[in-house]
């Protein structure tokens, strides 16, 4: 898969392709679907098929005060484009005053003159350029006259519901990875690089990793059986996201992962946690026996989840 940063690095305008623009933040199930019908008629057309999303996110641009984090990093997104099979992917840089380019000539200068599509698909909610007048109707009525077809994914529904980013979002806020998960058709995860900690796991005979992770988004505060990805090999885990409120209130919020059946020094590894599923909230307990009696049975019921 070629990457440009921006239409402009394009050396030459292409003779024909199929196109597609949008975010694609967490390419999750409906984002999936949009991927396997450009691909398709990319290579029964064999032209190239080319992506065109965009950073920073327009949210993070235009709405700061929404705080809008991402679900995923810009290289998990780029592996799982070209995993789709999409040939080209342009990533636009986002600024305020490309948020006012008129739809005509966004129409002009970003899709027909260096892309030559001979179709563009698009979602249900697609829309571009200055006030986001660029709707598809406007794009099908310019579509005779520049030669392209237009083609309009429906919403794919999870549970009945529309699949989105932002449905996932606030699953993954209230906890609820499993939804999370079933949006994204694979788990959500957090990476990061394994740093020593306080030391009590292991004091009281559940070591942790401490991981410190440069994720924009992560599942609310509680506790989760995961799999950790390790460099040796895939382990069950258990995952607390929290405070430690039971040893101190430290205000900042940690990531501690005890794997299970697995004894290795992972200090300065990196480490990929994928959550499955949420047990319980996080919650102060009398002292260390009651805590540790808690993580034992949490242990047993994230060994069942985890087994199903």
């Amino acid at each position: 898969m070629k990457l440009l940063n921006g239409v402009r690095e394009l050396s030459q305008p292409l003779a024909a392709s199929i196109l597609t623009i949008g975010n694609f933040d967490g390419v999750h199930l409906g984002h999936q679907a949009l991927l396997e019908r450009v691909v398709q008629i990319a290579r029964e057309q064999k032209v190239p098929s080319v992506l065109m999303t965009f950073e920073p996110h327009p949210v993070k641009v235009l709405h700061p005060d929404r705080k809008l984090t991402r679900i995923f990093d810009f290289e998990d997104q780029r592996v799982r484009l070209e995993q789709a099979g999409i040939d080209m992917l342009v990533v636009e840089p986002f600024s305020r005053e490309f948020s006012q380019v008129p739809a005509e000539r966004y129409l002009s200068e970003w899709i027909y003159r260096p892309f030559s599509p001979r179709a563009v698909i698009v979602g249900y909610d697609f829309s571009f350029g200055a006030d986001r007048k660029g709707s598809i109707d406007f794009l099908r009525s310019k579509s005779d006259d520049l030669g392209f077809s237009v083609e309009v994914l429906p919403p794919v529904k999870v549970d009945g519901e529309i699949c989105s980013s932002t449905r996932i979002r606030q699953a993954l806020e209230s906890g609820d990875v499993a939804l999370a998960n079933k949006l994204l058709g694979r788990y959500f995860y957090v990476e990061g690089i394994v740093e020593r900690g306080a030391g009590r796991g292991r004091t009281i005979g559940i070591p942790t990793a401490n991981l410190r992770s440069s994720a924009e988004t992560f599942p609310a505060q509680g506790v989760y059986a995961a799999f950790a990805v390790t460099p040796t090999g895939r382990f069950k885990a258990m995952v607390n996201i929290g405070t430690n409120p039971t040893f101190v209130h430290q205000g900042h919020v940690t990531v501690e992962a005890h794997i299970l059946d697995f004894d290795q020094d992972l200090y300065g590894s990196q480490i990929r946690l994928e959550f499955v599923d949420r047990l319980r909230s996080e919650k102060r307990f009398s002292g260390v026996g009651e805590l540790v009696a808690q993580i034992r049975a949490d242990i047993e019921q994230g060994r069942k989840v985890l087994s199903q």
